[in-house]
């Protein structure tokens, strides 16, 4: 496959968005049928998939000193920019705060259950009118804009377009060590885009929420990779107004990814050049991994998907060839693979530290002939094979766990309405 079709698989997965991608997503839908609709609102109705309104439940909203789906919604229409994609709420004042709060007395949240895939759908009802705006597929794919009647939205259109999973490791290395430089640059550009989330996280003593003070304190690479990719996502999951690089969806994993192998890179003290190249290299294998388990899922991606990629990126960094990343990937799956995702919030930065230091811990230990065996579990031989494993695992085997999950958490809501 020639250089080109890559890049232009690593530039589609990469999107900036200020905020969590679920409620900058479902922002972006309210705020664009607040655009196409007229007259006063006396009614929103907002209609999520479980795997989205999970992930909306219960994380901080930019701009926002309350949290919740229904305000995600009024937020989206009374401050929310329908031009400016995920980050439509990159700017929120307070008197549209305050009216957003009002507003969401008017607005009914549900779950899509016959969705498959990523899907939000917001009816804004006023005396006049009436519009629905469908996304679907991916967290900025607005599908449909429509004034009543509604027609059918059928569950064929639900479902999210196949990833294209052509290509191997043997490729996608290829591709990282031989792709010219200059057709790399833009990934400098989404490097430093996290880089100042880390920074601004730092500068708010945001790190000591995630990591010990023996490890904020210690200068190892994997105190620093934990550090830097968990210290950032804390920062992201409690609403700071900055945006930030996401990778395939997602901004954590975006952070893992991007901030994991840049702190290999700053202890090796390699070239920009081989930074580069080591991230077109883990950003492929991402977007290989996510075909698999799909945007949205039961499993937390920044292990088995960005943390498995940043241990990849990593081992290229050292030197090391498909024999030590294949046994990388291996380390890591038969670590973390059933590492549940249950929504959206702070705690997701323990999450990103623990994928980012396993994922240089993973790298390492391949590189010294040491690993998990390729026989354990569900692992195998050859990377193709371990990867559609992790997607079996995870669109067949887990299919009812994200249901318990939201059953859950919406229980604990009601128990405890103000966590």
């Amino acid at each position: 496959m020639e250089y080109t079709s890559y890049l232009k698989q690593i530039k589609a997965a990469l999107a900036p968005s200020t905020g969590c991608t679920e409620p900058a997503a479902i922002a972006l839908n309210a705020a664009t049928a607040r655009a196409h609709v007229k007259g006063e609102i006396r009614r929103v109705v907002a209609r999520l998939d479980a795997y989205l309104f999970k992930n909306a439940m219960g994380v901080g909203i930019p701009g926002a000193d309350e949290r919740g789906v229904s305000l995600c919604v009024a937020l989206g229409i009374t401050a929310g920019d329908p031009a400016a994609g995920m980050n439509a709420l990159h700017t929120v004042r307070a008197e549209q705060l305050a009216e957003a709060k009002l507003l969401r007395e008017l607005v009914t949240v549900e779950i899509a259950e016959e969705a498959r895939g990523l899907y939000i759908e917001t009816v804004i009802t006023t005396r006049e009118d009436e519009v629905r705006v469908i996304t679907s597929g991916e967290h900025d794919c607005i599908a449909r804009i429509e004034h009543a009647p509604f027609t059918p939205f059928t569950v064929e259109e639900t479902a999210a377009a196949e990833a294209t999973r052509e290509g191997s490791l043997g490729e996608f290395v290829a591709f990282a060590r031989t792709c010219p430089l200059e057709e790399l640059t833009f990934l400098r550009d989404a490097l430093n885009m996290n880089r100042v989330v880390y920074y601004r996280a730092m500068e708010e003593g945001l790190a000591q929420h995630v990591l010990p003070t023996m490890l904020l304190q210690s200068g190892s690479l994997y105190a620093q990779a934990k550090k830097m990719a968990g210290a950032a996502s804390y920062a992201r999951m409690h609403g700071i107004p900055l945006p930030v690089m996401t990778a395939t969806g997602s901004g954590n994993q975006g952070l893992t990814l991007f901030l994991t192998v840049d702190a290999a890179a700053r202890t090796f003290n390699v070239s920009e050049e081989r930074l580069l190249r080591a991230l077109a290299l883990a950003n492929l294998a991402n977007v290989y991994i996510k075909s698999f388990i799909g945007p949205l899922s039961s499993v937390c991606a920044c292990g088995v998907a960005a943390g498995l990629s940043a241990a990849i990126g990593v081992v290229f960094l050292m030197g090391g060839g498909e024999k030590e990343m294949l046994q990388a990937a291996r380390n890591i799956l038969g670590s973390v693979s059933g590492m549940i995702c249950d929504g959206a919030k702070e705690g997701c930065a323990s999450k990103v530290a623990l994928s980012a230091g396993l994922a240089v811990e993973a790298a390492c230990l391949a590189m010294e002939g040491g690993g998990i065996h390729a026989q354990d579990g569900i692992l195998d031989d050859g990377f193709d094979s371990l990867i559609e494993h992790l997607g079996e695992l995870v669109c067949i085997g887990m299919g009812q766990t994200n249901d318990t999950i939201v059953h859950i958490m919406k229980d604990e809501k009601v128990r405890r309405p103000n966590c």
